[in-house]
């Protein structure tokens, strides 16, 4: 006669054996599947949120463009800003043309030259009764441009105010003589008058503003058309 065991087996075993068992698996599995399934859907209406959320408000084309975005495939270039119509490029570490300023005048500047000192005719015509007292006399036999030098001493006593003249005497005039007698030839003569008398010549000659004009204490007179002794 076989021995029969009556210990309860455990419960594990007891559960793998145990006819309800199958069924209660099969439940699990169906609730496991409807958990993802939802889940999965979750999922896929996020994703589709994003990407129409994203698609919606994204940058337009030109934005796209101006920001440098390249499409797929294409090789990736630098993006360059366009200039605007109104903006004027200048070189670097070059100032603007507002602020340049115009080159300084190469052309010289004109000499405005005084006009020449009238220092009388050369030579005048005097009457009897006229006298003149000479200040200084340029002979032109020496090498001397006695005409510049006559009429430059003349321009300088005329410019102290006093009216000088300078002329030629040639022999023309008998009363202007040398120490011989002889009218004076060839010759440039600084003068003063002429004036009514010898005295009047004398002291217009001697007065202080002449001579710091010009110092000629000598101061001879003369009477151009008139000889001596006559």
């Amino acid at each position: 006669m076989t021995p029969v065991d009556h210990r309860r087996p455990p419960a594990r075993v007891a559960r793998r054996h145990s006819p309800a068992a199958g069924p209660r698996k099969v439940q699990r599995s169906h609730s496991a599947v409807g958990a993802a399934i939802v889940a999965a859907a979750a999922m896929v209406a996020v994703f589709a949120f994003i990407l129409t959320r994203g698609s919606s408000t994204g940058p337009p084309a030109d934005e796209g463009l101006q920001a440098g975005v390249v499409p797929n495939g294409a090789a990736g270039a630098p993006a360059q800003a366009v200039p605007t119509p109104s903006a004027k490029t200048e070189p670097s570490g070059n100032t603007s043309k507002a602020d340049r300023k115009p080159p300084p005048s190469t052309t010289a500047p004109k000499t405005q030259t005084s006009a020449p000192v009238n220092t009388g005719a050369t030579s005048p015509v005097f009457k009897r009764g006229q006298w003149i007292v000479v200040l200084d006399t340029y002979p032109t036999d020496v090498g001397l441009e006695a005409d510049q030098l006559a009429k430059a001493t003349a321009a300088k006593i005329i410019a102290a105010g006093v009216p000088a003249k300078a002329m030629l005497a040639n022999g023309q005039y008998p009363g202007l003589a040398n120490s011989a007698m002889e009218p004076v030839t060839d010759s440039w003569v600084v003068y003063l008058g002429p004036g009514t008398s010898s005295e009047q010549m004398l002291d217009l000659c001697s007065a202080p503003k002449t001579q710091r004009a010009y110092n000629s204490p000598a101061c001879p007179t003369y009477e151009p058309a008139a000889a001596p002794g006559n």
